[in-house]
């Protein structure tokens, strides 16, 4: 199994809202390549973190690991195209207008830090992700794709080596660190990841090494798609 750590964002689209970010896109891949996947994160306790949940189960990742937070709104993504039919009203445009609505003004910045590859979700503590990943048994690789505060980071980490898995960090563009394990993957996120591509690497090689290839070998078949490359830890 893959754990995925990054809140999801509420994704409007032709005929709702989905669920989206850098986390989301991963996951579902790893998903579509045959691997069980765990999403672990935040969302609000509001319409669009409803309507996320429900999209991350219709694509087959688990969420069981996402908590609602309640008073806080659910980060929001812009529309990633115009529906194809033009006669369609887009609903997801409109639901996340009555949403905001309905917040009557509240404040909406304790989204985390500017993401590479799209925007950041809600911030996650080392409380929220220990109480998270000490029920998700037997996964082999994590995939850290969002910033974290130190200690929040060093909880991912211990998790990691606690299960023996394979840890890969999405870092963002010109950053580096030096409290991650030394056999961890560390790859730079792009600013941007408007197709996919960068998030379909990282899951097949996810996915490689959740099938029990070793590093070099899940690299290198992973690498053919190209878009990314390696920071120093």
């Amino acid at each position: 199994m893959i754990v995925v750590v990054g809140s999801p964002v509420a994704q409007p689209e032709a005929r709702g809202i989905g669920a989206g970010g850098l986390s989301t896109s991963v996951a579902q891949a790893a998903v579509r390549l045959g691997s069980a996947v765990q999403l672990v994160g935040r969302v609000g306790e509001d319409a669009a973190g409803d309507a996320i949940l429900l999209a991350l189960a219709a694509a087959g990742v688990d969420h069981v690991a996402v908590l609602r937070e309640p008073g806080r709104p659910t980060p929001t993504a812009p529309p990633s195209a115009a529906p194809t039919d033009p006669d369609e009203a887009d609903l997801g445009e409109a639901m996340l207008e009555d949403i905001d609505d309905a917040l009557d003004g509240r404040p909406d910045d304790d989204a985390g830090p500017v993401d590479g590859a799209g925007p950041a979700g809600l911030t996650m503590d080392a409380g929220d992700l220990e109480l998270a990943l000490r029920y998700l048994p037997d996964y082999r690789v994590v995939v850290l794709a969002s910033d974290l505060e130190a200690a929040a980071r060093a909880t991912v980490i211990a998790a990691a080596g606690w299960a023996g898995a394979h840890l890969v960090a999405l870092m963002a563009p010109g950053s580096t660190t030096n409290d991650l394990p030394p056999d961890a993957t560390v790859l730079e996120r792009p600013a941007a990841d408007p197709d996919g591509a960068f998030a379909r690497v990282v899951a097949a090689y996810a996915v490689a090494l959740d099938q029990g290839r070793e590093p070099g070998a899940a690299f290198d078949e992973a690498s053919g798609s190209g878009g990314w490359s390696a920071v120093p830890g």
